[in-house]
């Protein structure tokens, strides 16, 4: 009776929240588009029912201005449809040629040689050879791979030699992603080094923008391979999910990167004009907990968040069977995670409650809370909505789940900037929802962004000696049975010791206008759909 109670209080209030920002974001958008449209800065603004554009929308940072290929200033989206890299991480992880159509690795692991294509052009006209990647190779942040990076040399040509000081597995998967390992132009960067423009060999290229708001992107006329179908995408920056949605339904926007609000499912199910497709991902959405909080210390307690949170009514009531409830940090879906070294703990608030009494938690004043030493077991629980709709849904849940256990959780939004100070600097928070990274970060670059901790450095997520050993030994190991083994040690121990609260993994979900067609989720979350196989509705 308690759990339909609290979902009956959390849709009625996210009913109203959805038909009210509706109506506000209505106003917001025309606003929006009164300002982009009276702008002498933006040569177009994208309008969706042209047959020869489609808009877009994404929720993150839109700078093309700072998005140098070696620094995270803007969109994924972006880095993906302008920079290309060596290889290039393809369907079901294998790695692919790129703008290196062969490579050989030394017997010792340490020396990567590419074999460069001949027939590629940056956006600009110039010519990719191995200057151009020497010159791109020089600016990245040699300690930014598994192992560092110890010389970059041209060869001839078209061949280039990357030299590393250890023999590290994932190399060569670390050269996929969208950042900071892609190729750019000599004359993306000025004379002093200092970054200017986007300009890379890809299938994209940036024709006018205005800052964080739009990008109008138009095809590279001196791309090698398949060319678009589609001369004009224009990337929008729409915050909120109920705007997203809503643009959806009114023919404004085409397709969203982005995620929608799952409450949102039966308008898209019901509309004519939209579609979904829909894949399995690599993502979950995880509690952080900060290490530094001695409350959080005690094993007890955070088993005890892990026991009372049902995550099965999660995905049922949030997700509407669109996720899979979570068991360890990362799906199975990630490479080597398997159902043996990550368990999880199923819904069992009695149990949570037991682990409390154990380490001396009771109600001794009858509020419902249990405390310690006259002190409230209270928590502060961080999120932002901007990026993730459903997870203000997601904490107000949990926020009711925790306090049937006797846990009392704080709730604190932030907008996106703020939230992500709070765990990358000023660490202001007890927990914070969270995502894994996805596709080739995982399941290495993932752990190790989280829970390594190199020498004057502290981790993001939670140390523990011993995982930091295996994180440094799993990357090094290069027989496969071997490796495996290890990653069971490391992803056995996230579990055994509680260091998260695993919740759900949702499913990767792209919604468009039925004008478009053949939309096909590409290899990697971060491209998000392959574009040139895109065609319009005649």
């Amino acid at each position: 009776m308690k759990k339909k109670y609290i979902w009956a209080i959390i849709a009625s209030a996210l009913s109203v929240v959805l038909l009210l920002s509706g109506c506000i974001s209505n106003q917001a958008s025309n606003n929006t588009q009164n300002e982009i449209s009276d702008s002498s800065d933006t040569t177009a603004t994208a309008v969706s029912n042209q047959s020869d554009s489609i808009t877009i929308m994404v929720s993150g940072k839109l700078n093309p201005e700072d998005a140098s290929p070696i620094e995270s200033s803007t969109e994924m989206c972006l880095y993906e449809m302008v920079y290309e890299p060596l290889v290039k991480y393809g369907k079901g992880g294998v790695i692919e040629p790129e703008l290196a159509e062969r490579w050989e690795i030394s017997d010792n692991g340490t020396q990567y040689t590419f074999y460069l294509r001949k027939d590629a052009k940056f956006s600009d006209g110039t010519n990719l050879n191995a200057d151009s990647v020497v010159s791109s190779a020089k600016r990245w942040n040699p300690t930014s791979f598994s192992t560092p990076l110890t010389n970059v040399e041209k060869l001839d040509d078209y061949t280039v030699r990357l030299t590393f000081k250890e023999n590290c597995y994932p190399v060569l998967i670390e050269l996929t992603y969208p950042r900071p390992f892609r190729i750019a132009s000599e004359n993306s960067f000025d004379e002093n080094g200092n970054f200017v423009k986007m300009i890379g060999t890809g299938e994209w290229m940036v024709e006018s923008y205005v800052p964080e708001e739009e990008v109008v992107m138009v095809p590279n006329p001196y791309y090698y391979g398949t060319k678009p179908n589609i001369n004009k995408i224009t990337i929008r920056k729409v915050t909120e999910g109920e705007s997203r949605i809503m643009a959806l339904q009114s023919g404004e926007a085409d397709l969203s990167l982005a995620d929608l609000p799952s409450e949102s499912k039966s308008i898209i199910e019901s509309s004519k004009n939209l579609g979904a497709t829909t894949t399995e991902g690599t993502l979950g959405f995880f509690l952080m907990l900060n290490q530094e909080n001695t409350v959080l210390q005690d094993e007890n307690v955070r088993l005890a968040l892990n026991y009372a949170m049902d995550k099965d009514s999660i995905v049922e009531n949030i997700f509407g069977g669109d996720a899979v409830a979570a068991k360890g940090i990362l799906p199975d879906t990630v490479p080597y995670v398997t159902d043996e070294n990550s368990k999880g703990y199923s819904y069992n608030p009695e149990k949570a409650k037991e682990l409390l009494a154990g380490s001396g938690y009771t109600d001794s004043d009858g509020d419902g809370i249990v405390d310690k030493d006259g002190v409230p077991l209270s928590l502060k629980l961080v999120f932002q909505s901007e990026e993730y709709a459903s997870w203000k849904s997601m904490c107000e849940y949990m926020q009711a789940a925790a306090k049937e256990v006797g846990i009392d959780i704080q709730l604190e939004q932030l907008d996106t900037s703020a939230y992500y100070d709070a765990i990358w600097k000023n660490r202001d928070f007890d927990m914070i929802i969270y995502r894994t990274y996805e596709d080739s970060w995982n399941p290495h670059g993932f752990l190790r962004s989280m829970f390594y901790q190199s020498e004057g450095s502290t981790s993001v997520c939670w140390y523990d000696p011993q995982l930091n050993t295996d994180l440094d030994e799993v990357i090094k190991t290069q027989d496969e049975t071997t490796r495996q083994a290890k990653y069971d040690q490391i992803f056995k121990l996230i579990n055994d010791k509680a260091l998260v609260v695993p919740l759900c993994y949702p499913n990767k979900q792209y919604v468009y206008n039925t004008r478009l067609q053949n939309v096909t989720v590409a290899p990697t979350s971060y491209e998000g759909i392959e574009w040139q196989l895109i065609t319009m509705e005649k």
